[in-house]
């Protein structure tokens, strides 16, 4: 039971044999087992450098250490080295990673073909998320299937963070725009754009998934998946940097400071601030075109502005976006 703090099965023997006595010498310890005196000693003196143990006297007397303290700091040792072996393995592993490529350069992206394959690598993918998954989401999609979304949600269930950035034509799909609300209730972070440099599913910052063409029909039967590289790491800057830009869209939380009085004022902020026409504003949000003038006009007239673009940059100052 013991094995993983670095008792084997005669030591945790020995070690139960010291909890039940008050005090145990080498050679009482050897008359209880199978040992010899000095066989007893070895051990007792391991259980005290583990801290499971104290030895006073002479001839030593050893003593058990109260094993919520003792085994409570061995386990908490034990899981320090255990992290400082997870880091070392992400080093071990990019060293390997970097000879590999340069021993067969085409192990850098994988060419994926097909419909079926595309979707299935793609929810491959999500499904061994361990920690994060960043993604640039524009029409035409690069998956059709709805599973990805089922994929992307088990991934938040079981705590990896989702950051997505979309292009505003997004919101303009309903099918689209539901599926976006649905994902951000359950936790995923989106911010929207004017446009996106290109699609784009990555998972844990190793592996990304990007349609080779913009071509409607070829993004989703050609995609390739680039494995972490350079490559890779100028897909993280730039999905970054366009998030840094984006603005947040369908965000579950109202900022504290001055609270906008209707539900739907930020979702229209955002919507005017990543540049989506009226009509698209109107269809989305359910309204006629007219009201949507109305509600602008009134938006814009209570943030103390003169145009459109003066109410965006009120609305950031103030929190609202």
């Amino acid at each position: 039971m013991l094995g993983p703090v670095g008792l084997d099965d005669p030591t945790e023997r020995g070690y139960l044999l010291l909890l039940r006595e008050l005090h145990l010498t080498a050679q009482e310890l050897a008359r209880l087992t199978e040992m010899t005196t000095g066989q007893a000693r070895q051990m007792l003196d391991h259980l005290v450098s583990l801290g499971l143990a104290t030895a006073t006297g002479r001839p030593a007397r050893y003593h058990a250490v109260d094993p919520r303290l003792g085994l409570t700091a061995l386990i908490r040792a034990r899981q320090s080295d255990l992290n400082s072996a997870a880091v070392a393995l992400e080093s071990y592993a990019a060293e390997y990673h970097e000879r590999a490529l340069r021993a067969d350069p085409h192990r850098l992206v994988e060419v994926i073909e097909g419909p079926a394959a595309v979707t299935g690598r793609l929810n491959e993918l999500l499904h061994g998320a361990e920690r994060e998954i960043l993604a640039f989401d524009a029409p035409p999609y690069l998956s059709a299937s709805p599973k990805a979304s089922e994929k992307e949600a088990e991934a938040l269930a079981r705590g990896v963070t989702v950051r997505a950035v979309y292009a505003a034509e997004a919101l303009e799909v309903p099918e689209r725009s539901d599926s976006i609300k649905a994902v951000v209730r359950l936790g995923e972070q989106a911010r929207l754009v004017s446009r996106v440099p290109l699609k784009m599913v990555m998972v844990d910052r190793r592996a990304a998934m990007v349609p080779l063409t913009s071509n409607e029909e070829s993004t989703r039967t050609s995609a390739a998946v680039v494995r972490q590289s350079r490559l890779c790491d100028a897909l993280v800057e730039l999905f970054e940097a366009k998030w840094t830009q984006g603005v947040p869209v369908f965000a579950a939380h109202q900022s504290p400071w001055q609270p906008l009085p209707h539900p739907d004022d930020r979702a229209l902020l955002s919507l005017l601030d990543a540049g989506l026409k009226d009509e698209a504003i109107a269809r989305h949000l359910g309204v006629s075109e007219r009201t949507l003038r109305r509600r602008i006009a009134a938006l814009v007239d209570r943030l103390g502005a003169t145009s459109r673009f003066q109410a965006g940059a009120q609305a950031v100052r103030r929190g609202w976006l």
